[in-house]
């Protein structure tokens, strides 16, 4: 897609006289300016669906998201990209089929708007994916431009959506509404404003003609705006009304709606460019500023009936009809000199004149409504006079008066309506309750004087955290503690969203104050950090997370929020990373440790409310070892963009923390929370008696007190194996050392996988874990030959895969030979009569184990050998012989290693078949692929390949008898292992590759046909001829009614010529009699088999006709 593609996606520029020039619309790759926003739109939302789908989303979600980010890191671009989409489709298939599809009771209509909504947010989460990548930026501008906005129009309506849902789910349903209003109003200054492109260049600093500012391009349109601002103002009205209609009619009702109707048109009207889509002009704003009046004068009606009178009447102490006179004038005094001072109307000669009377009056009226008596009526007096003075001299002695006012009329409140109480809240006492409400009140009433009167900035800054502190301290106790004693679980005594608007309105305050230069980095980042923190309380209100979060954010955050963020400017256009010092580096890291150790027990607990049990060890490691890598990541990404030492190491905190996680291997530290004999009182230890993980064992519940419970030690080399894998995959050093280095851990992964099978599968069989290890030592040494050739290694691979083909029967030999290891005395105890018949069942799991081991090993061996075969039908050549890594390093050249290596290799000639000598060579595209092999002296690479993969169908097949009697259903599984088959001269001379589909066909016929004949005859020679001669004759010709659409389809497989269309109309219904006949599960299944052969040839014939219909 070329640039000149992109006038479809914008309009060209025009002023009304003339066309833009081309280079004022260019597409530009950039970042992506508004992750921000999409962040607090997609996130909660997909939040919101891990907890709703379960295990299986979260899982699909957080192993996609990390396979994303190793790819990233990798700088497999490309790989990245196609894994966060497939991310979000195995997001998307485990909600269909572990929510929806198997464990939902909804009606219909809603299981099917709940699909929308996920794939909607997994399709938006997928776009925000997509426009990071610059490569797909470079290619398709087009399509990011269309991507871009997609995303910004769909975040508002989606996510209002789904986080209402969840706060539903979480709150109830009796506030949603309110929750809903206030949810679109945030999302409408998110993305319902204007907005340009983040990749749109256009005229900067340029005047168009006329003198008039050029028009530029935004992401949304008219259409887009009227379109949001009809849902933010509609659609929590329809809510309401859709679950309120039976009782719509009573006032509380009626004042809810008028409430929610005139709220969202408040915001809207009181932003700026609110009404954007309708234009600009005088008319624009006049119709505005009516709408905002009007819509004013309602939202404060229904704000005093409904929220007023409704919940705060018990506090209004003057009777009607002068309890409605009172509030009705303080609430429209207030906001007329809102309106007058935010509209400008407040000029010098007017001001003296409205202020000062208009707030004694208000705080008068308000004072009496409150019931405040006549020796306390000072006090809201001073408050107003004050403010009235401070609102014309900007002077802090003035703001002072309002101070003590509104703290002396606060003090009043609490002390009349709470102090005399005797309860507790969150075990600590009322008084102290409405001591810290009174103490918090001070600097919230202080910090507006003080940012008006260009007070200090650490004054400013010590009120702030002053305030942020006390503020999580008191919803700490009132949301989080235990107030059964005051509620009876009647109510919640700190509603959550309060908790939730507190924050929000912090992080706002803090991070604009930051902007204006009113307060410094540190105060700000502190500030915003404990904001953040302080909604932890939300998650899981008993644990008090807000603590161990908060020390998480000061030690991971600084990087992100501190200014200059690792960001030094050397001239305008040209930043680059700052540098740290070591120890700078050393330090935030070490701090990032030090506060993931003191956030474990919060860790447990969330590992803990997440599983319904306590964590076992490994994974709470895994979970630490995470956190800590995420604690990391900031400080990487900001200081160290390009060190691949620092990604490489996170990536493989992030690889070994989910290994621990996955496989679990028992630790060595059990429990752990005894406080050792220090003196002074010290207790450093891990856990404390709330917090100690399980220890991983057997399960007594699965295999019974009878046999031994096993501890998974050789677990710890399959965690080894994969970490040493990742670790030569991402070794990034070259040259001998780093090739040495790789080949090292590529050694200690294939020792410590081949000890693994081993140990966990066989204990007590010295004998079959040596042959075990030997044949796994001999496989991994074959496939490191096979893709790092070395001189020699061609002649030497044969005698290694003969060598591990032989260790199979030597390990059955061996199995057969050994006796089993003695049970425990409680076995035999408790199982004294059946001693045989588990002596049976060990040996042939033993035996079980001993063919899974070996049909993975041949599997992996073949499949392997078939990506030789294919990369050289494809016309590549395998990697020339080098010396390796050992003989590098130890200054051998290519020649001496040959020498070296050639005492077994030279013994065996490698095989390469030439025409005219035997019999002849292949022909085609397998006869040239079998040249390239053998000039790597690896012709009899397609041989071994067939032979690994028979061996594998076959052992496959014998598992299947071993574990389940010969499932007829697992033919359908086992027989794909077919198309690892290639063309070769000595086994499979005519297999061509349009062929290769016809071996599997071939098997699964074979198969069941077998297993159908032999399930008959078994039944005949054992209950007789006499009683069952219609019983095998009807599945005998239902067998046989089964078999010609298969034949056929080998026919065609194999020619592929034009298939019967006749035959197959007049032999298909055949197998659907059959399928409805028949009592046999294989005579069943191939009935299937045979109709969707029938299909698989029509569909094909009538694919030919339409392409001749065509070419005609």
């Amino acid at each position: 897609m070329s640039f000149a593609g992109l006038g479809a996606v914008y309009p060209p520029l025009s002023n009304g006289a003339g066309a833009s020039t081309p280079s004022s619309h260019r597409f530009v790759p950039h970042n992506f300016q508004y992750n921000g926003r999409v962040a607090l739109a997609l996130l909660p939302s997909l939040g919101v669906l891990a907890g709703y789908g379960g295990n299986a989303v979260a899982a699909a979600l957080a192993l996609g998201l990390m396979s994303t980010y190793i790819l990233d890191a990798l700088r497999y671009k490309e790989g990245a990209f196609m894994a966060a989409w497939l991310t979000m489709g195995a997001a998307n298939v485990a909600m269909i089929f572990s929510q929806l599809l198997l464990k939902s009771e909804a009606p219909g209509p809603l299981t099917v708007l709940i699909f929308l909504l996920n794939a909607l947010t997994l399709f938006l989460a997928g776009l925000w994916a997509s426009v990071q990548f610059r490569f797909v930026q470079l290619q398709y501008p087009g399509v990011v431009i269309a991507f871009e906005k997609m995303l910004m129009a769909g975040c508002l309506p989606v996510a209002a959506a789904v986080v209402t849902w969840g706060v539903v789910a979480g709150t109830g349903m009796s506030n949603a509404c309110f929750f809903l209003a206030a949810l679109l109003c945030a999302l409408y200054y998110l993305f319902g404003l204007p907005l340009p492109s983040s990749f749109h260049l256009g005229g900067r600093g340029r005047v168009a003609m006329g003198g008039s500012k050029p028009k530029t391009h935004t992401l949304q349109d008219a259409g887009d705006g009227f379109a949001a601002f009809a849902l933010v103002v509609g659609l929590p009205v329809a809510v309401y009304l859709a679950t309120h209609w039976a009782v719509i009619f009573s006032w509380v009702h009626m004042w809810s709606l008028l409430l929610l109707g005139s709220g969202p048109l408040v915001f809207v009207c009181s932003l700026q460019n609110g009404l954007w889509w309708l234009g600009e002009g005088r008319a624009v704003n006049a119709l505005r500023r009516v709408l905002l009046l009007a819509s004013l004068a309602v939202f404060l009606a229904a704000l005093e009936e409904r929220v007023v009178f409704h919940s705060f009447n018990q506090y209004i102490r003057l009777t009607a009809p002068w309890n409605y006179l009172a509030v009705t004038a303080c609430m429209y005094g207030v906001a007329a000199l809102v309106l007058l001072h935010f509209g400008g109307s407040l000029r010098e000669e007017t001001e003296g004149m409205l202020v000062g009377p208009l707030l004694m009056v208000s705080a008068a009226v308000g004072a009496l409504a409150g019931g405040l008596p006549m020796w306390m009526l000072p006090a809201p007096l001073l408050a107003a006079s004050g403010l009235a003075m401070f609102y014309d001299t900007r002077t802090l002695r003035d703001y002072l008066l309002f101070v003590v006012g509104a703290l002396a009329t606060g003090g009043w409140f609490l002390w009349q309506h709470f102090w005399f109480l005797e309860v507790s809240l969150g075990g600590m006492p009322l008084k102290n309750v409405c001591v810290l409400v009174l103490a918090a009140m001070l600097p919230a009433a202080l910090l507006p004087g003080l940012l008006y009167s260009d007070a200090p900035k650490p004054a400013i800054s010590a009120m702030l955290l002053l305030q942020a502190g006390l503020v999580t301290a008191l919803e700490e106790h009132l949301y989080s503690g235990d107030n059964e004693e005051v509620t009876y679980n009647v109510h919640s005594m700190y509603p959550a969203w309060l908790v939730a608007a507190t924050s929000a309105l912090g992080l706002t305050l803090a991070r604009h104050l930051h902007g204006a230069a009113a307060i410094g980095d540190l105060p700000a980042w502190a500030l915003q950090c404990i904001y953040a923190a302080k909604l932890a309380m939300l998650v899981l209100p008993e644990a008090r997370l807000t603590v161990p979060l908060l020390g998480l954010l000061l030690a991971a955050s600084p990087p992100l929020l501190l200014r200059g963020g690792g960001i030094k400017r050397d001239h305008p256009g040209r930043d680059r990373p700052r540098r740290l010092r070591p120890w700078q580096g050393l330090g935030l890291a070490a701090a990032v440790l030090a506060a993931v150790a003191a956030a474990r027990f919060a860790v447990f607990d969330i590992a803990q409310f997440v599983l319904d049990r306590r964590p076992s060890e490994a994974l709470m490691a895994g979970l630490l070892l995470l956190l800590c890598a995420l604690g990391c990541l900031p400080l990487v990404q900001r200081y160290y963009p390009h060190s691949q030492q620092a990604k490489r190491a996170l990536l493989l905190a992030v690889a070994l923390a989910a290994l621990l996680a996955l496989l679990r291997p028992p630790l060595p530290i059990r429990g752990g929370a005894e406080c050792p004999d220090l003196p002074f009182g010290l207790c450093p230890r891990l856990w404390d008696k709330e917090h100690v993980p399980e220890h991983e064992m057997d399960d007594v519940a699965v295999w019974g007190d009878g046999l031994r419970r096993r501890t998974h030690w050789p677990l710890w080399l399959m965690t080894l194996a994969a970490f040493l894998g990742l670790c030569a995959v991402t070794q990034t050093g070259g040259g001998a050392l780093g090739a040495l280095v790789r080949t090292a851990q590529a050694a200690g992964a294939a020792a410590s996988v081949a000890a693994y099978l081993a140990l966990e599968f066989f204990p007590g069989l010295p004998l079959v874990q040596l042959v075990i290890l030997v044949g796994a030592l001999l496989a991994a040494l074959f496939l490191v030959l096979l893709q790092l050739p070395v001189p020699g290694g061609a002649a030497l691979m044969p005698l290694l895969g003969a060598t591990w083909a032989a260790s199979l029967p030597l390990a059955l030999l061996a199995q057969a030979a050994s006796p089993l290891p003695p049970l425990p005395e409680t076995a035999e105890r408790l199982l004294p009569d059946s001693s045989r018949e588990l002596d049976e069942e060990r040996r042939d799991a033993i035996l079980t184990a001993v063919l899974a081991v070996y049909a993975a090993e041949s599997l992996l061996l073949a499949f392997s050998l078939k990506l030789r075969v294919s990369a050289a039908l494809a016309g590549h050549r395998g990697p020339r012989p080098a010396a390796p890594a050992a003989a590098a390093a130890l200054g051998l050249d290519d020649a001496s290693f040959h020498r070296a290596a050639s005492f077994l290799g030279q013994c065996m000639p490698t095989y390469s078949p030439a025409p005219g000598v035997g019999r002849s060579a292949l022909k085609g595209a397998a006869g040239a692929a079998l040249q390239r092999l053998a000039q790597d002296g690896l012709a009899w690479v397609p041989t071994c390949c067939n032979l690994a993969t028979l061996l594998c169908f076959g052992l496959s097949l014998g598992l299947n008898f071993q574990i389940s009697g010969g499932v007829p259903a697992a033919i359908l599984v086992l027989a794909p292992v077919l198309l690892l088959l290639s063309q070769d001269p000595l086994l499979f001379r005519f297999l061509e590759d349009r062929r290769r589909y016809a071996p599997p066909a071939a098997a699964v016929t074979a198969y069941l046909a077998g297993t159908a004949l032999w399930q008959l005859a078994g039944e005949a020679s054992e209950m007789g001829l006499a009683g069952l001669q219609g019983y095998l004759a009807k599945n005998a010709a239902c067998l046989l009614a089964t078999l010609p659409c298969q034949v056929l389809l080998l026919l065609w497989l194999w020619s592929r010529r034009k298939p019967p269309v006749l035959r197959l109309l007049v032999l298909g219904p055949l197998s659907l009699l059959a399928l409805w006949a028949t009592d046999m599960d294989e005579i069943k299944i191939s009935a299937g088999v045979s109709l969707a052969a029938a299909t698989a040839q029509l569909l094909s014939a009538q694919q030919s006709l339409q392409a001749g219909r065509a070419l005609i």
